[in-house]
C-alpha cells in the first residue's frame, strides 16, 4: 500500500501529518462549538440545528466529560467557570505536536 501511494507521488509522512492536523481541527471546532452551545441552554427549535447540536455534543462530550469529572468548576462570586475546554484544547495541542514529531522523526526515515 505504501509503495503504491509513493508510486503515484504521495508523501506518506505528509499525508499522516495532514490527517493528524485535520483531526485536531475537527476536535478543536467541536469543543469551541460546544462552548458556544452551552451559552444557549436547551435544544434549538429547528430539526437541523438540533442535529448539529447533538453531533457536536457526541464529539465533544467524550473528551470533556472525563476532565469535568476530575477538575472542579472555578467559583467566582455567584457563577462558575468550566475549565475543561481549556484543558482539553491544551491537551489536544500537545498531542498534535507530539504526534507530528513522532511521524516526522520516526516514521519518516523508515518510509
Amino acid at each position: 500500500m505504501v509503495a503504491l501511494l509513493q508510486q503515484f507521488g504521495y508523501d506518506i509522512v505528509g499525508l499522516l501529518v495532514t490527517v493528524v492536523d485535520y483531526a485536531y481541527y475537527i476536535l478543536f471546532g467541536a469543543i469551541i462549538a460546544s462552548i458556544l452551545f452551552s451559552w444557549f441552554p436547551g435544544y434549538p427549535s429547528s430539526s437541523f440545528m438540533q442535529a448539529v447540536y447533538d453531533a457536536v455534543r457526541a464529539v465533544a462530550n467524550p473528551i470533556l466529560m472525563p476532565i469535568r469529572s476530575r477538575v472542579p468548576m472555578l467559583q467566582l462570586g455567584g457563577f462558575g467557570i468550566d475549565l475543561s475546554p481549556i484543558i482539553a484544547i491544551f491537551g489536544l495541542s500537545i498531542a498534535r505536536t507530539l504526534l507530528t514529531i513522532i511521524i516526522r522523526q520516526f516514521i519518516g526515515p523508515i518510509v
